[in-house]
């Protein structure tokens, strides 16, 4: 008895014609009838009654119908558990980072992932969240562990926030303000800044924070990189917002971490396509939740 035979048997118990019935099941009806009369002559009873309108189904047929219904809902279950341990251990994983994801641990996070799936192969694609979100929007990535953008995301894209970055200011020790332990944007008006790259999240929030507290920075140098920043704040060429792990992370003697009395925020997390799940995402993700935590 085969499962695509009870397929057979209930389309035509659906249409009640074995002609629809092929059609239905994409198969010729001499196929079909015969495959049917096959499983009768296995079983010894009738399940169809045959007239020139039709097909009916006996009493034998009405309850094998429901039988064979429960058998081949189980069987669908059953195959979608197994595609999904076998989407968890074989396959490989498209992954979009940014530069810092301190806050997470994201090193230690993908070790321990690569630790519970040995068998799936990790590529890795590092930029900054703008372009890993249009990499995600045209599938290159499978899912991006980047910052949430101050535009609105694209409905098509899904994003759970996984962490923080706190703002502070660096400045170079012999600067005015380095006894301090915490400053008001207000009060940086007329500093010369070292700001992030144009288009980089972190540039956005910290412009903006600008903006709110009254003034345009006068920005003398952009960098991607928190270590060429903290040697340009080193060598006076001004100060810069950085995130509280990159002080920890990038020690340097000559610079100190001034707090800021208004709050610079920036949530990292993972950002996916909704029409994208699958069991290696959906595991991933969850693995990203459960490890933050």
């Amino acid at each position: 008895m085969e499962l695509y035979t009870l397929r057979y048997v209930l389309a035509v118990a659906d249409s009640g014609n074995f002609s629809l019935a092929a059609q239905a099941c994409h198969v010729g009806q001499p196929a079909l009838s015969q495959q049917i009369a096959k499983l009768e002559k296995e079983l010894g009873v009738a399940l169809f009654a045959r007239n020139p309108r039709g097909a009916t189904l006996t009493e034998a047929g009405k309850d094998f119908v429901l039988r064979a219904r429960e058998i081949l809902q189980r069987a669908q279950a059953l195959q979608a558990e197994m595609s999904f341990y076998a989407g968890l251990r074989k396959g490989s994983l498209n992954l979009g980072i940014i530069t810092s994801l301190q806050c997470i641990n994201f090193g230690g996070m993908l070790s321990a992932f690569c630790g519970s799936y040995p068998d799936i192969s990790v590529n890795i694609v590092q930029e900054g969240t703008h372009r890993l979100l249009e990499l995600l929007l045209d599938r290159k990535v499978d899912l991006a562990f980047l910052n949430r953008p101050l535009s609105q995301l694209a409905s098509s894209l899904e994003f759970v926030k996984l962490g923080e970055d706190h703002y502070s200011l660096a400045v170079p020790r012999v600067h005015p303000l380095a006894g301090r332990e915490e400053v008001s944007l207000r009060e940086l008006r007329g500093e010369h800044f070292i700001f992030h790259q144009t288009g980089q999240v972190a540039a956005e929030l910290c412009l903006t924070a600008c903006r709110r507290a009254g003034f345009e920075p006068d920005i003398v140098c952009r960098s991607s990189s928190p270590t060429t920043t903290l040697y340009m704040v080193q060598g006076g060429l001004g100060v810069a917002f950085l995130p509280s792990e990159d002080f920890h992370s990038h020690t340097l003697s000559g610079v100190r971490e001034i707090k800021l009395e208004e709050r610079i925020v920036k949530e990292v997390g993972v950002a996916w396509r909704r029409d994208a799940a699958s069991p290696l995402v959906d595991a991933a993700v969850q693995f990203a939740r459960e490890w933050v935590k």
